[in-house]
């Protein structure tokens, strides 16, 4: 089983079995939900970077 970070919320999303996946400059980013994907779409620089919206989960 492979885990990774979904860049919008800071979850953990299993590769395997991720809904939601997006491809960005060659590298394929798990989401955990479609609103979390939506967001990354819209502007992944600033994600990846830290200048775009955190959305978090509780």
């Amino acid at each position: 089983m492979s885990i990774e970070i979904d860049p919008v919320c800071k979850m953990k999303v299993e590769t395997e079995t991720a809904q939601w996946k997006s491809e960005y400059n060659g590298k394929t980013y798990y989401f955990c939900a479609p609103g979390c994907k939506r967001t990354f779409e819209k502007d992944p620089e600033a994600i990846l970077t830290g200048k775009g919206p955190l959305i978090q989960m509780m």
